[in-house]
């Protein structure tokens, strides 16, 4: 049986850092009024790096995945419905077009966006359903953002452990 590490200095910062930015995210989503808020937060606890850098990379690849997928889904759903089938053929296409485009692997987030726009029962449009759930994301992602700016800073020491 492993021994558990001793939890350092950074780890409780970057998970202090983490939980104002789930609460932070809620409030700033309620305050705007978007219908599904936790999304925000998720894509903050999603894209919060231990530096601003990290961050600012998964931040870009969440925010071009969302994008992608919530067109792509919202095109799907207006022209051929919410049915499994328009479903899984909006899937497939959403990942052959985010690789031959050069998304490379944005498809997954991609694919989770479309998933959500067509499968999740809402009595918005599509197209509306879709702009909500980019919101959503690009509301975590600026605070993610903002709170991994803040001080202390963290430093990522994972990989000399």
């Amino acid at each position: 049986m492993e021994m558990p590490k001793k939890v350092s200095r950074q780890y409780i910062v970057q998970a202090a850092k983490i939980g104002v930015a789930g609460v932070v995210s809620i409030l700033a989503a309620n305050l705007l009024r978007l219908p599904q808020g936790y999304w925000a937060a998720i894509s903050a606890f999603i894209v919060m790096g231990s530096d601003v850098g990290t961050t600012i990379t998964a931040s870009r690849d969440r925010l071009i995945g969302t994008g992608f997928g919530a067109v792509l889904g919202a095109l799907f759903a207006t022209f051929w419905g919410v049915h499994l089938v328009p479903f899984g053929i909006a899937v497939a296409a959403t990942a052959l077009l985010c690789e031959s485009l050069g998304f490379g692997q944005n498809y997954r987030l991609a694919c989770v966006t479309v998933a959500i726009v067509m499968l999740i029962n809402t009595t918005a449009s599509p197209w509306k359903a879709s702009t909500y759930r980019f919101l959503e994301v690009a509301l975590g992602i600026v605070v993610a953002l903002l709170i991994t700016a803040l001080p202390p800073k963290s430093v990522d020491n994972r990989e000399s452990d």
